[in-house]
């Protein structure tokens, strides 16, 4: 997939509250999932809120990493997604997905 159909779904999943399936969705048509998303971590355990604050400076991997992680933080957290999703984190990982394609 070219980085310009790849800007274009991602500006379609932007400002909206969608099920988790959708995100995970996103990125297995854009062949972003990252299975391996602990070795773009820095913490270990994996501190979510830590891995976060590096959003505004990530390439466009640790993005796909970040929010992978999102997805499978919600496997033994039910319910974590959405709410980060509501609290806008989901959608930064997106808009830095972007900026970084641009």
């Amino acid at each position: 997939m070219t980085s310009e159909e790849k800007m274009k779904r991602i500006k379609n999943m932007i400002g909206k509250k969608l099920a988790l399936s959708q995100y995970y969705n996103l990125l297995e048509e854009m062949d972003d999932i990252k299975y391996d998303y602990n070795d773009y971590m820095i913490t270990g355990p994996i501190k979510v809120e830590e891995e976060l604050k590096r959003v505004d400076n990530a390439d466009y991997e640790l993005c796909t990493a970040l929010l992978t992680m999102l997805l499978r933080e919600d496997r033994f957290s039910e319910g974590s997604f959405e709410r980060r999703l509501y609290a806008g984190q989901v959608d930064d990982i997106l808009e830095r997905m972007l900026k970084v394609l641009e």
